[in-house]
């Protein structure tokens, strides 16, 4: 959007000084939340007399803007555990695809997308001992924005002029990209294994660490294990692989902000010279990386004077207020449902986690998500699954309701276990929160000044250019 003002002619003065500066930034198009339910039926290989528990998370997701929208799709990877004639907890994995449709006004192919997807509720129906009918209920955010660079008007000097500025506190986009790296992994399983059942990975403590004209990625491919054994039983184990991948980010320095997103794809994977301890595996790692620096700056929303002619542009940025980086401690103590000599292991998912701004203080809650592998007395993997609810209020000068909040959660390491009798495990987790508070803002900003004289004739301005 562009406005030209002028001013009635007069005799006027030649001086005019312009200063400009180059700004890389993301303008939001739009943004929207929609609710989808996704419902499926599972016919299993074998009776149940009841459903012990339906976990959800979704994989894979993708997604494709077009004209007028956004198409989301991925996948609902469900782990069911039923319970068999015989007492037996068993584990039945299953995969729903799922595609839907996000109206955003102004969406273009080729713009740039932010998409959350979470899972609200799962609701389960035992129709017959072999069928379970299941209703999955999604939220899906979507916010659609293009890279724009734009110079901006951040000062101007001369006579008999008024200058208006308006601060700016906005994220500048420095750079980003897109890498893949292959790994092969061999591991040797706890037990012989006649064959797989399925394999989870899933990625862990994703650290990045911005550093000249490169960023540098590290964390763990933690992998879920389920086989069978020679006793025709489901054995669960579990292996972790750290990596590290070297981004390079020209513009890149220490300081910066870089946003990661890690996603493992599980290629192939086989038992070497079954029935053998030895697994192998071919994965691909998808590293997404954008450094992003936060600048301040005070930029000309008007320019008056005699003779005066300004050049407008419509920006709709984030305007940020403030990011806040904490790490908090979530304990509790389960009852399991049997005994048990040893617990194998806690894995532990974040999910629902949202942020609320309020007057000067941001509230963050969302569940920690706990899946507990133990051995009963009998020398049989078990598993019990556990829900906490954490919220954590904060201090956030600035910040006020209706303000847009972006939130990054994750667990610190592994959550430490321990048996305190035979039924009761405390457990304790370290879960490290960012959180940025924005504020959408319009508004219209100077991209060019200039005099005209009464005659016509415009007066050159000494223009000043800043990257």
């Amino acid at each position: 959007m562009s406005t030209d003002i002028h001013l009635p002619d007069m005799h006027l003065p030649k001086d005019l000084v312009v200063r400009r500066r180059l700004l890389k930034v993301e303008r939001v198009v739009g943004e929207d939340t929609v609710t989808e339910a996704v419902e499926a039926q599972i016919q299993l290989p074998f009776k149940v007399i009841k459903i012990f528990d339906v976990i959800a998370t979704v994989m894979a997701v993708t997604t494709e803007v077009v004209p007028g929208g956004v198409q989301v799709s991925g996948v609902i990877d469900k782990q069911l555990f039923v319970v068999d004639k015989g007492d037996l907890v068993r584990h039945i994995p299953e995969e729903v695809p799922f595609t839907v449709f996000v109206p955003i006004a102004g969406a273009l192919p080729g713009m740039n997308v932010q998409v959350n997807v979470r899972v609200l509720t799962v609701d389960t129906d035992l129709v017959d001992p072999a069928t379970v009918r299941q209703v999955i209920i999604l939220e899906i955010f979507v916010k659609v924005t293009v890279t724009e660079q734009i110079r901006v008007v951040v000062d101007v000097r001369g006579r008999d002029i008024t200058v208006e500025k308006r601060l700016l506190k906005v994220d500048v986009v420095v750079g980003e990209d897109t890498v893949r790296q292959p790994l092969t992994t061999t591991v040797t399983l706890p037990i012989t294994a006649r064959k797989i059942f399925r394999i989870i990975p899933t990625v862990r403590d994703v650290t990045a660490e911005v550093r000249q004209s490169v960023v540098i990625v590290r964390g763990i491919i933690h992998k879920q294990i389920f086989l069978v054994d020679e006793g025709d039983l489901l054995r669960h184990a579990a292996e972790d692989i750290p990596f590290t991948k070297t981004v390079p980010i020209p513009g890149a320095e220490p300081g910066q902000h870089a946003q990661v997103n890690v996603n493992v794809i599980l290629q192939e994977f086989a038992l070497i010279d079954p029935p053998s301890r030895q697994l192998r595996q071919d994965l691909v790692l998808e590293i997404f990386v954008k450094v992003t620096k936060t600048v301040q700056i005070d930029v000309v929303v008007n320019v008056t004077g005699m003779g005066i002619v300004v050049r407008k542009r419509l920006l709709k940025v984030e305007s940020v207020v403030l990011d806040l980086l904490q790490r908090e401690t979530v304990r509790a103590t389960v009852t399991l449902p049997i005994q048990a000599i040893k617990i194998f292991e806690v894995i532990g998912q974040l999910v629902n986690v949202e942020g609320v701004a309020g007057f000067d203080t941001m509230t963050v809650r969302g569940i920690l998500h706990k899946q507990i592998f133990f051995v009963d007395p009998s020398n049989l993997v078990r598993h019990v699954r556990e829900d906490i609810p954490f919220r954590f209020v904060k201090a956030a000068p600035g910040a006020r309701p209706g303000m847009n909040v972006q939130v990054h959660a994750r667990i610190i390491g592994e959550i430490i276990a321990r048996l305190i009798n035979d039924k009761r495990v405390e457990q304790t987790a370290v879960i490290e929160i960012f959180v940025k508070v924005t504020e959408t803002v319009q508004l219209e900003v100077v991209v060019d000044v200039r005099r005209v004289l009464p005659s016509g004739e415009e007066v050159e301005a000494s223009i000043i250019e800043e990257e």
